[in-house]
């Protein structure tokens, strides 16, 4: 139980849309991308000089973002070298608030406690192992620290057999007018996030969160069940 995909995949699906991410993301999650990002956001409350760890960070997004925040510097991490480039390339006047660092977030190079709040996103689906990597980022928080997290959930109710729909049919056949690249993530997801819904069901999902030290852990979902945002504080 638990165990997931492997650090190869989500290097062979991402790699090659590294320099043509954001807007197809923007387009096939229905123009919600934006709007999910600013909802984690919101979950944030960073002191002054605060350092963050955007880790799954893709090409950024997050990271740029926080960087722009007065005072906080943001280590950009993420397994996917090409991710990591495209994301150096879109930093501008912000790089020098920015580190960047190819890692794991299964061992993730840094001290324990090292910052005061840590982002991730699209990240517990391809570990393979959900709790040790958990606790992993739960390592390099400061307690009294902010953890929030975005992932694509499953809804319930009447918008699940539209979910089905637009998983199965038309995010493939969306992807696969922007490339084959991006045909084969549109065929990836929808069985990799009922996958992972079928193994770690929202209640155990944040009762994990619980057990890894975590207090005040609160659950969000958007865009009619779609998306979900976790957060939670570092306990100690």
């Amino acid at each position: 139980m638990g165990r997931s995909a492997g650090p190869d995949t989500p290097r062979r699906i991402f790699s090659p849309i590294a320099d043509n991410y954001d807007r197809p993301a923007q387009l096939l999650s229905l123009l919600q991308y934006s709007r999910w990002h600013d909802f984690l956001l919101s979950r944030l409350d960073l002191p002054p000089g605060a350092r963050v760890l955007d880790m799954a960070t893709g090409t950024g997004a997050l990271a740029l973002r926080l960087c722009r925040r007065d005072g906080v510097r943001v280590t950009a991490a993420d397994i996917t070298r090409p991710m990591l480039q495209a994301a150096a390339r879109r930093a501008g006047g912000v790089a020098s608030r920015l580190d960047l660092a190819e890692c794991t977030a299964e061992a993730i190079p840094f001290a324990d406690a090292a910052f005061n709040a840590v982002v991730f996103t699209y990240l517990l689906r391809y570990v393979a192992d959900v709790p040790s990597t958990l606790a992993e980022l739960a390592r390099v928080l400061k307690p009294g620290g902010t953890i929030a997290s975005l992932d694509f959930a499953v809804p319930s109710g009447l918008a699940h057999p539209l979910w089905r729909l637009y998983t199965a049919i038309a995010l493939p056949l969306g992807g696969a007018l922007l490339s084959p690249a991006w045909r084969r993530v549109g065929a990836f997801l929808g069985p990799s996030i009922r996958g992972f819904y079928r193994r770690w069901p929202e209640e155990r999902l944040l009762q994990l969160w619980r057990d890894c030290g975590f207090s005040n852990v609160a659950a969000r979902r958007l865009s009619l069940g779609g998306a979900i945002v976790i957060w939670g504080t570092k306990s100690g």
